[in-house]
């Protein structure tokens, strides 16, 4: 060491050579005072001082700030002679007339005389300032980069290099064991019927020494199963072997869950709405709905075809609008009313006039709609064509008034025959002919009664007929049908009671019994469940019948009869579809091509505050921000070209005024012969989410920004280290080296290009134009390109001269991310192709290239933020899906337009477009 030689040095002149020679910062002390005798360059290049300063000075008025700190150190060595050192000491020291902090290793040794008494103190010194402050400067990378793991909701994990030995760095995962390294974790840790999959992905990993990556399902700490996306990357020695791998994984169990439920209940909606929609439009009875304001919001097809109009000029139009007559109008207007004031179904009877079939007489009735708080929201109808059954019960009561005469002429004849017995021989002749009459009558009679029996059988609703006092019970064919009755089988009212259900039994025969009282009957209308003959299946019928009195006593009762079981069973569908409708976390909202809103469920309600009555009939701009009513028009033309609108990102007002995102899925609804009849709206809330992509881009800009200073020194280091290395001859360190510097500005440019995408979508990202020649510019990018690349050739025929008024940075990213995309996913010595036009005032720019090319389902996203192509071929290409979102945006925000063609294993070629400058 060099204060050992000083300590044996007592010539002066020897000692100055050696002192001014030295490597390190020396300084000669006298013992006895502390004044400086000797100091070199070295010293004063340390300290920061001139030597007028510090020669013939006592050490402690140069540097007073160390005073109290080393004083008695230094007082130590001159008594005792015994060496003082200190390593890397934290010093705030005066250099150059201002205050510094400076880190310096210094020694305090004795110089002796041969008496062995000390005669100087040597004071040596290295500063080491920058080596200290750079080991600081790594711990505190190291320590932001644990506190990142710490932060992160994902488990973070390390793997062996085959994958048998885990370890979890944070001790928030699944097995949740922290104390060592976690052996046969695959057997705890991985669902058994996803073991295949994951144990093939994995070796695929390994073999190829690719990235991991893999949403598969788990069993968790507690033995429950969950769900989770892993995803590792191997981390490779000099040699290209694998030596560790380094991963996190997310716990993604609650969104598989809600994407189950929410695929779930889509399809049994779907269900419900087709077999609904099969129902109305099969039905030969007319269904309709009305709002309270008389409108029309639904109508079926058999009602359509009775006005000879279509959905779009009937649905949303009034009473008057579809031909009803005034009084006609105005009476359903009150019945309506009526319906909402009381809550009850309301009947009747009215004749109408058919569009082709003339006019006919019509039975409907009329239901409340509700709310889930019980008030009428809307009224719907069925009616029913009874033009036949009037038509034969109409001829049964006039040959029932026929038969009725004839039998009061009959009595009336006998009576006089008896009375005037001796005039019967003289009135022979007469009697004769009368004979003649009654038999004309009776064959007249029976044609009659051919022809209603003939009338009742053409028609679909069974016919019955019932003498209360002999008990006999006639069945039509339709009716037996109805209820099952073998033709061999003939009815009586006991067979008749016995198949009515058991749990409407009682109040049916209780009703019967009221019909044929002659205080209380005279009608019979309702319907009820029956168990069919033979095979005992349940059937519900509307049943319809009519007593006849005769001196208070009920002598013949007749009705029709007719199965209901499919309506009653719409009915219950339709209810079914009602709410899951109403139970629907998204606004479900329907509206004509008008704009008009038909529908609005519970869901619509609770994310924009007006109640169904407020918005039903009104126009969907009132949701609509004035400066978006554009949006309108374009999603109507999509649709009525029978597109369908998905994940429509927009905003939209609410009640209070309140701005929101949501995401619309509109499609249009069609009827049985494919005609678009409205249009179906799903509106979903999705501000929570904006607001969680927001905070996520301002955490990777943020994190992004912290790495940058750490990564920025350590290419500083390896571009020092490099220097210094090329005269050490030693190949292996150069290129260990340079590899390292690879990787950095690997990482350099992805951390970049998280920082545009941060300061692209928090709008700091700035756009400087100015005017270029882009052929000029496209021939540097590709002068660029051609110092990385391999055997492939870009061929490129400059084009005239063509100014635009662009950012030329950013155009250039642009122009060189689409060279390095070419070229990473082209075979060796495949030709990249580049061209640039002028079309309809625009400038437009490709390139081409001949690899492996996109596949159609993917195309339509490659511009997505972080979306990557996920192939075996892909699987070795690293990249985040940053780089053509990136320059898509910067493209979008000169005005101009990207987009890509492509075909699987015939190449693809990437286009961008920029205005021209205009005089």
């Amino acid at each position: 060491m060099v204060f050992e030689w000083i300590m044996h040095l007592q010539d002066n002149e020897q000692l100055y050579s050696v002192v001014q020679s030295a490597p390190i910062g020396i300084c000669i002390l006298d013992a006895a005072t502390f004044k400086a005798e000797l100091l070199n360059d070295k010293f004063m290049e340390i300290t920061g001082k001139p030597q007028e300063a510090i020669i013939g000075k006592w050490y402690w008025d140069p540097f007073s700030e160390a005073r109290e700190a080393y004083e008695a150190a230094l007082n130590n060595v001159a008594q005792t002679g015994e060496t003082f050192h200190t390593d890397e000491a934290e010093l705030m020291l005066v250099r150059h007339g201002r205050e510094e902090m400076i880190f310096v290793t210094f020694v305090y040794a004795a110089v002796m005389n041969t008496a062995g008494k000390v005669t100087r103190i040597a004071v040596w010194a290295i500063e080491n300032t920058w080596q200290a402050q750079k080991r600081r400067a790594i711990i505190a990378s190291e320590e932001r980069l644990r506190a990142l793991i710490t932060a992160s909701s994902d488990v973070i994990y390390s793997l062996s290099a085959d994958w048998e030995v885990m370890r979890e760095l944070d001790g928030r995962g699944f097995l949740k064991d922290t104390h060592g390294p976690i052996t046969g974790w695959r057997t705890r840790n991985v669902h058994p019927d996803d073991m295949e999959m994951v144990n093939a992905t994995i070796d695929e990993a390994v073999r190829k020494k690719q990235i991991f990556q893999l949403e598969h399902r788990v069993l968790r700490a507690d033995g429950s199963p969950g769900w989770t996306f892993s995803r590792a990357v191997p981390v490779l020695d000099d040699q290209g072997d694998i030596v560790e791998w380094f991963g996190t994984a997310s716990d993604i169990t609650e969104r598989k869950r809600i994407e189950n439920a929410l695929r779930e209940a889509r399809e049994q909606a779907d269900r419900q709405k087709r077999v609904y929609e099969a129902i109305t439009s099969g039905t030969p009875d007319l269904m309709y709905v009305w709002d309270l304001d008389y409108h029309f919001t639904y109508v079926n097809s058999a009602l359509l075809a009775m006005w000879g109009k279509t959905w779009d000029t009937a649905v949303g139009k009034g009473l008057r609008e579809n031909g009803y007559e005034e009084w006609h109008a105005a009476m359903h207007e009150r019945e309506i009313d009526q319906v909402r004031a009381t809550k009850k179904p309301v009947r009747g009877e009215v004749a109408f006039p058919h569009a082709t079939l003339g006019k006919r007489i019509y039975d409907y009735i009329l239901i409340p709609v509700l709310n889930e708080r019980g008030e009428v929201e809307a009224v719907a109808g069925t009616t029913r064509d009874i033009t036949e059954r009037k038509l034969w019960e109409e001829k049964l009561a006039q040959a029932s008034e026929e038969l009725q005469a004839i039998n009061e002429e009959m009595v009336a004849v006998n009576e006089e025959q008896a009375a005037s017995n001796e005039e019967l021989t003289v009135t022979n002749e007469e009697l004769t002919a009368m004979q003649q009459r009654l038999e004309t009558s009776n064959h007249e009679l029976e044609a009659s009664s051919s022809r209603l029996r003939m009338a009742i059988e053409s028609t679909r609703l069974g016919t019955w007929d019932y003498d209360p006092r002999s008990g006999a019970l006639y069945w039509s064919k339709e009716c037996r049908e109805v209820y099952g009755l073998p033709e061999d089988q003939n009815p009586t009212f006991a067979t008749f009671s016995e198949h009515i259900h058991p749990e409407d039994h009682d109040w049916v025969q209780r009703r019967i019994q009221k019909a044929i009282d002659p205080e209380t009957g005279g009608h019979y209308e309702l319907s009820f469940r029956i168990v069919r003959f033979g095979d005992g299946e349940i059937r519900w019928i509307k049943v319809q019948g009519t007593v006849y009195f005769d001196q208070g006593q009920a002598i013949r009762f007749i009705g029709t009869v007719l199965d209901i079981t499919d309506i009653k069973t719409a009915e219950e569908q339709s209810a079914k579809l009602a709410a899951i409708i109403q139970s629907s976390d998204d606004a479900i909202i329907s509206k004509t091509f008008e704009s008009v809103i038909t529908s609005w469920n519970a869901a619509a309600e609770r994310i924009f505050g007006y109640t169904a009555g407020e918005m039903i009939g009104e126009s969907i701009y009132k949701l609509i921000p004035e400066e978006l009513h554009y949006e309108e028009p374009q999603i109507l033309a999509r649709l009525r070209a029978g597109q369908r609108v998905q994940h429509f990102e927009t905003k939209r007002r609410t009640r209070d005024g309140r701005l929101i995102d949501v995401s619309l899925t509109i499609s249009p609804v069609k009827d049985s012969r494919g005609n678009i009849i409205g249009l179906s709206k799903i509106a979903r809330d999705i501000t929570e989410k904006k607001l969680d992509e927001t905070r996520k881009s301002d955490f990777i800009g943020m994190v992004s920004h912290e790495l940058k200073t750490p990564l920025t020194s350590l290419s500083a280091i390896i571009q020092v280290t490099n220097t210094k290395l090329k005269a050490s001859g030693d190949s292996f360190l150069m290129n260990a080296m340079e590899k390292a510097n690879q990787q950095v500005k690997r990482m350099t440019t992805m951390i970049n290009g998280f920082l545009n995408i941060s300061r692209l979508e928090s709008g700091k990202i700035h756009i400087e134009k100015q005017s270029f020649d882009i052929g000029e510019l496209i021939t540097d990018m590709i002068d660029e390109a051609s110092l990385t690349v391999g055997s492939n050739q870009i061929r490129f025929e400059r084009c005239p001269p063509i100014e635009v008024n662009a950012d030329r940075d950013k155009i250039g990213s642009v122009i060189s991310n689409l060279i390095s995309n070419a070229i990473k996913y082209s075979p060796m010595a495949a030709a990249v192709e580049i061209t640039c036009t002028t079309r309809d005032g625009q400038v437009i720019v490709s390139v081409k290239d001949e690899g492996m090319g996109i596949k159609p389902e993917d195309l339509g996203k490659i511009f997505d933020r972080y979306y990557r192509v996920e192939a075996a071929q892909t699987r070795h290409i690293a990249g985040f899906g940053i780089g053509l979102y990136l320059s898509s945006e910067i493209i979008q925000r000169h005005g101009g337009k990207v987009w890509a063609e492509s075909e699987p294993g015939a190449g693809s070629t990437f286009y961008f477009s920029l205005p021209l400058e205009t005089d």
